[in-house]
């Protein structure tokens, strides 16, 4: 009797063991694409959070006297304590930039775009906050389809005792 194995044996356990590791390796593959956008989406999370913070803060403690444009894709917010602040929107490098706050935005990230626009509502009280001025600056990244990382800003003010006019951030 022969001590062995067959060419048979060979092969058939050779299939197995390249079956398994090729499994292996596809599961290695999508854990490690899972951690990469995971840590993709937090650093984008982490900046629509940051400049939102930074534009909302201001919103909330100042009021704005005045809106103009400052240049391509810049607009300056006057407040009415004699201070201002510039939001730079930079397609080319993918930054924004709103006061001494500045944030590139990761790789494959794109800034689409940008408006500033105001909603109205009718009302008798001439007191009253009765329009909106809104922010939006869409963002985007091409490893998640249409999920809109951007941001949206709301200030609510009294259309009657201010003149905020709506600028448009294109060239």
């Amino acid at each position: 009797m022969k001590k062995g194995f067959t060419v048979v044996e060979l092969i058939v356990s050779f299939s197995l063991v390249m079956v398994i590791a090729i499994f292996l390796f596809q599961i290695v593959i999508g854990l490690k694409n899972l951690y990469t956008n995971s840590g993709l989406k937090t650093e984008l999370l982490n900046k629509q959070s940051l400049i939102s913070n930074e534009i909302n803060k201001k919103l909330t403690t100042k009021e704005i006297s005045t809106l103009s444009k400052c240049g391509s894709y810049c607009v300056e917010f006057l407040y009415s304590d004699g201070t201002s602040d510039k939001m730079t929107i930079d397609y080319t490098n993918n930054t924004i930039e709103f006061g001494n706050y500045k944030t590139n935005l990761p790789e494959d990230s794109y800034i689409k775009d940008a408006k500033i626009s105001q909603a109205n509502a009718a009302t008798f009280q001439t007191y009253a906050d009765n329009a909106l001025l809104i922010i939006e600056i869409p963002i985007y990244n091409d490893n998640f389809s249409e999920q809109n990382f951007g941001i949206k800003a709301i200030y609510q003010f009294n259309d009657q005792l201010s003149n905020l006019a709506v600028v448009d951030f294109t060239a």
